[in-house]
């Protein structure tokens, strides 16, 4: 990783008037280094790289511009994102019942729609993390709603027909999977480099959205559903009282309304808000003049001073370290090309693994994500099992008790994102033992459930995971984009959550010998997952509160 540092003022030491700086730099700069002392320190680093230079004289420029309106506007949209995620899951999660009961789902099929939400969640994080390394930022900034949009909503068009459920949710979860690795990648490219430690605080809006999801679902699917008791219609013979979809409305209530937030979320990023391509972006496809251009846009929407910083700049880095001047290469304009042109580009993908600090930052994440899914899956699937077979009662005697538990549980998962903004940035913890750290606190948590006995247990350490939980992720939905280069930041990101999408569908399969069983071991199990992810964080060879991020 690189190793310039940031100034003590939050702006960057690679700014127009240090290009010669740069040079002399260049030709003193010690090799990079990696030791089992550097990993435990994260203080491992490679040499810099001719585009690494040039992308911290864009750093420079953009610290200028500081926290402005654009960088609002990204913030909030990207939060949007983020909102959306677990607004559609939670929403999704307790309308179920409604549509198991309407459509006579049996027992053995009923986790067939939660397993294609999985399996579309893995898929559009990755195909997204693809799509934006090969197009660019804005087209999976707007698609990933728009699937989500379209899809969602048909779901209400279905009658009498759960797999064409399954198969409609699989499609909206591909738009969604892509919103958490590429909404962070966009707002750190964005932000100034001494306000990083903001996209940690964009996962506060997902305690707000799985507390939302509760409300809609409150007002729709609870209350316009048929009565409990009855079957379906498919079960009963013609004139028989049953569960119609008449009576039953309420559930397709609730996701046109979802559907209807996450279209307006399109709209506003798509119609209201002029997204510009990220300058980083453009600098690592070659298309130099293009990143000055943006950086001349965002300027003006900010109402900053022009920006200094030319193309004959990032020539002079080229000079300097001897690299060949890119030029601004021409985008293909015909169907044919892209497509031909996507198996060829796919090669920057092995950037991810040349170097071998990269590498190795990849495979310790990889384990981290698989071992956080693995962990919350478990304890969202077995959980409530685990305690009705310990006669835990769960304080969940009425419709009114059960939301107003989800708000006790859930909404407090927001002190879980602000513990992460402040804990990032503090010189002994920083990203990496931060997350060494609330993976121990989340592991510990779910633990401590093997002691429950009563409701206010329950409801207590159920928020406190979900506090530690929000907290982990908070930490390494932010860190992860951070630790990789421009070229292949969000293919990294996309396949990092695509591999924790995997860990969350097998885990349930692995937890059901235990409950079989009848123990408690499914709590450590979940637990031993999020311990493994403590454990190898340790090895996390880089550091990134103090460097810069290209």
């Amino acid at each position: 990783m690189a190793a310039l540092q940031n100034d003590t003022d939050g702006s960057e030491k690679a700014t127009k008037g240090d290009v010669t700086d740069l040079k002399v730099e260049y030709a003193h700069e010690q090799q990079g280094h990696m030791s089992v002392a550097d990993m435990l320190r994260g203080t491992a680093e490679n040499e810099l790289t001719p585009f690494e230079r040039k992308a911290a004289l864009i750093n420079g420029e953009i610290d200028k511009f500081g926290f402005g309106k654009y960088q609002w506007c990204i913030w909030m949209l990207c939060g949007f994102g983020f909102f959306l995620d677990l607004a559609w899951s939670q929403g999704v999660g307790l309308l179920a019942t409604a549509v198991y009961q309407e459509m006579g789902v049996p027992p053995e099929k009923q986790g067939l729609i939660f397993t294609c939400a999985n399996a579309g969640l893995a898929i559009g994080a990755f195909s997204f993390g693809i799509i934006s390394d090969l197009f660019g930022r804005k087209w999976a900034f707007n698609l990933s709603c728009l699937i989500t949009t379209i899809f969602g909503m048909l779901l209400a068009a279905s009658v009498n027909n759960y797999s064409a459920i399954c198969g409609i949710y699989f499609l909206a979860s591909i738009g969604l999977g892509g919103n958490i690795p590429i909404d962070a990648t966009i707002a750190l490219e964005f932000l100034p480099q001494n306000r990083r430690a903001l996209v940690s605080l964009l996962s506060m809006w997902q305690p707000i959205g799985v507390v939302a999801g509760s409300a809609i679902a409150y007002g729709t699917a609870a209350k316009y559903r048929c009565d409990i008791s009855l079957p379906a219609c498919s079960a009963v013979s013609d004139g028989e009282k049953c569960c119609s979809v008449s009576s039953n409305m309420g559930w397709r209530y609730e996701v046109i309304i979802i559907g209807a937030i996450t279209f307006v979320v399109f709209f506003a990023r798509y119609f209201i808000f002029t997204f510009h391509e990220s300058p980083k972006f453009l600098l690592a496809r070659g298309r130099e003049q293009e990143a000055i251009d943006v950086l001349h846009k965002i300027a003006e929407f900010n109402g900053a001073p022009t920006p200094v910083l030319t193309v004959e700049d990032f020539h002079e880095v080229d000079r300097a370290t001897g690299a060949a001047e890119a030029g601004n290469k021409v985008g293909v304009k015909d169907a044919k090309s892209i497509i031909l042109g996507v198996f060829a580009n796919l090669a920057f993908l092995k950037g991810i693994f040349m170097s071998k600090i990269e590498c190795l930052t990849f495979f310790i994440l990889g384990l981290a994500y698989m071992g956080d899914y693995w962990s919350f899956n478990l304890a969202g699937a077995f959980l409530p099992i685990v305690l009705l077979r310990n006669n835990v009662d769960s304080g969940q005697g009425t419709v009114s008790d059960t939301y107003r538990q989800y708000v006790y549980i859930y909404l407090p998962g927001v002190i879980g994102a602000v513990v992460a903004l402040f804990s990032v940035q503090l010189p002994l913890l920083g990203r990496k033992w931060s997350l060494v750290i609330s993976a121990a606190l989340q592991g510990l948590s779910m633990a401590m459930y093997t002691q429950v006995e009563n409701t206010a247990g329950f409801v207590g350490l159920n928020a406190l995971e979900y506090i530690m939980q929000t907290y982990f992720n908070a930490v390494l939905y932010a860190s992860t984009p951070e630790m990789f280069n421009t070229a292949y930041r969000a293919s990294a990101s996309g396949m990092l959550s695509c591999l924790g999408r995997i860990a969350g569908i097998v885990a349930p399969f692995a937890g059901q010998k235990f409950l079989a069983e009848g123990t408690a071991g499914i709590l450590w199990l979940g637990a031993g997952g999020i311990w493994l992810s403590c454990a190898i964080l340790c090895f996390l060879p880089i550091e990134m509160r103090n460097r810069q991020m290209f």
